[in-house]
């Protein structure tokens, strides 16, 4: 059971403090890249080869380091608030047909299509497209490489059962062959939480999911064991695993409810068999941290040291009108969060800090460097526009 004790705070204190505070704190800087909404998750990566990262929204990609040239790769338009961006949920940014241009990878609507559009260089134009994938399912889907083997595979679920897509990287143009590694586990294709990461410290990556874990096996081949633990109820967002209290093993990070409230670290108790759970917000929306912090729709996440002290800390937010002023606290300020990983006697303590509260997160949040000044920033495509923010 889960359970903590937080002071109570009047929502309304809480969200009038909010609101009075600076938008974005001095130590943070805030660009409005594009104020519409042309996307439900942002990607970057170097698209023309200038060495700088760039943004990769909707149909567009904004050149970096300003952000200020716009360039169609494909057809698109913005669409209302009170919408989705049925083509454009997540994406990702990398060389897959090795011709040393970075290509997009780019899921639709959750349990639809993943499409993958290839660079064409100065050519320019709309970019080739090549469905490579009918249904690509998980409201969170991974682009990581599971087998060590330098090239990456997909996570997601086709049928209702958890696996991985597999690339033919002699075409990479032509339909990727799912494996499955679990019978079927769901009923609908928008499923929460989704992580990767080595559990049980045999240097192997495991695949995290709200209910537990599977253990990548030894043979390729073999099966997947699951070991069944509730990291979530309904489920959130991109579960994060790394070695949050530097004991040796790997930890979970996670929201608890894309569309609801609360946020917990599960300490892994050791090889993946038991995890401590931690809370960080509180699931009840009524109570708030010990910093008089609560929010609700967090619905990305993502790591990085973001203070350069040596220990990852991660970002989340609100996913602003995910289901288009549907969900709790759909108007309350939509809140960029990071929460930074302090050692204290008892562990850890997350130092939660508001870099801006008009910004929010999509259903990715990127947290890396993007002006090559050594510091990581963080970039946002939802229905608050594009956004970046700077350190």
């Amino acid at each position: 059971m889960r359970s903590a004790i937080t002071p109570l705070v009047p929502a309304a204190a809480l969200l009038a403090a909010l609101a009075a505070m600076p938008s974005t704190p001095d130590s943070w800087r805030k660009s409005v890249v594009a104020g519409d909404f042309v996307t439900e998750g942002l990607s970057t990566g170097d698209l023309d080869g200038d060495g700088q990262m760039d943004l990769v929204a909707g149909h567009i990609w904004f050149k970096g380091p300003d952000f200020k040239t716009v360039t169609r790769f494909r057809p698109g338009r913005p669409v209302p608030v009170k919408s989705y961006q049925e083509d454009s949920f997540l994406s990702w940014v990398d060389d897959l047909n090795g011709d040393k241009r970075a290509d997009i990878l780019m899921a639709s609507h959750p349990g639809k299509s993943l499409t993958l559009y290839l660079n064409p260089g100065a050519d320019g134009g709309d970019w080739p497209a090549h469905r490579v994938m009918e249904e690509a399912a998980t409201e969170c889907p991974a682009w990581t490489d599971l087998d060590g083997d330098g090239k990456k595979e997909f996570v997601c679920m086709q049928r209702g059962c958890f696996g991985y897509a597999e690339v033919d990287w002699s075409d990479v143009t032509k339909p990727w062959t799912f494996r499955p590694i679990s019978g079927p586990r769901a009923k609908t294709p928008y499923i929460h939480g989704l992580g990767t990461g080595d559990i049980n410290g045999d240097k192997r990556t495991d695949i995290v999911e709200k209910d537990g874990w599977f253990e990548h096996p030894v043979d390729a081949a073999g099966e997947w064991k699951w070991h069944a633990f509730r990291f979530a109820g309904p489920g959130g967002a991109q579960m994060l695993v790394f070695d949050a209290d530097q004991d040796g093993d790997n930890d979970v990070i996670t929201s608890l409810n894309g569309h609801g409230y609360g946020l917990f670290w599960y300490e892994n108790l050791g090889e993946g068999k038991d995890f401590r759970n931690h809370e960080i917000l509180p699931e009840d929306p009524a109570r708030t941290s010990a910093a008089g912090l609560q929010f609700s729709q967090l619905h990305a996440l993502d790591a990085a040291d973001f203070d350069g002290d040596g220990r990852m800390d991660f970002v989340t937010g609100k996913r602003y009108y995910a289901h288009n002023g549907k969900d709790p606290g759909a108007e309350d300020p939509a809140l960029t969060c990071v929460f930074y990983n302090r050692k204290s006697s008892s562990g850890i303590v997350w130092e939660s800090k508001v870099v801006d509260n008009d910004t929010g997160v999509g259903c990715q949040v990127f947290a890396g460097d993007l002006d090559r000044n050594g510091r990581p920033d963080i970039a946002v495509g939802s229905k608050k526009g594009v956004i970046t923010l700077h350190q």
